[in-house]
């Protein structure tokens, strides 16, 4: 009887560590699925310090962006919006994002932008540039 008994307390403990072997690993690949866009890099750069008016913004992120819930505004030093257009998705890299800009003169500019992974998490941030000399 003794035995059986040990039977059968054995194949509870593995059911059991096979259940949680599972339930890891069900926690492993949904974490990974739920992680959010992230900006990795852009062009001008946090923080730099221009000599002449850049032409555009570009944006690249760690995951695919929708590009219909994008928005990356230029605000001056006095944090007025100084652009109009919208920003667009380049087309052979659905995570870069580019805002064609006017000719900016000397001074801190804030680029903000918003943006929609296509997992539906948004994310939104901001960062500074300089420019020192104005465009000629």
């Amino acid at each position: 009887m003794k035995n059986i008994q040990m039977i059968k307390f054995s194949m509870d403990k593995t059911v059991f560590f096979l259940l949680f072997l599972s339930m890891l690993s069900l926690m492993w690949q949904s974490n990974s699925a739920m992680a959010h866009a992230a900006l990795v890099k852009s062009d001008p750069a946090r923080r730099a310090t221009l000599s002449m008016s850049p032409k555009q913004i570009q944006l690249w992120f760690n995951e695919k962006i929708e590009g219909a819930y994008t928005s990356v505004v230029l605000l001056d030093s006095n944090k007025k919006v100084i652009t109009e257009d919208t920003p667009e998705v380049v087309t052979d890299n659905p995570k870069s994002v580019v805002l064609n800009i006017p000719q900016i003169g000397s001074g801190k500019y804030t680029v903000q932008y918003r943006v929609m992974s296509v997992d539906g998490h948004v994310i939104e941030s901001s960062y500074d540039f300089n420019v020192k000399n104005k465009m000629q």
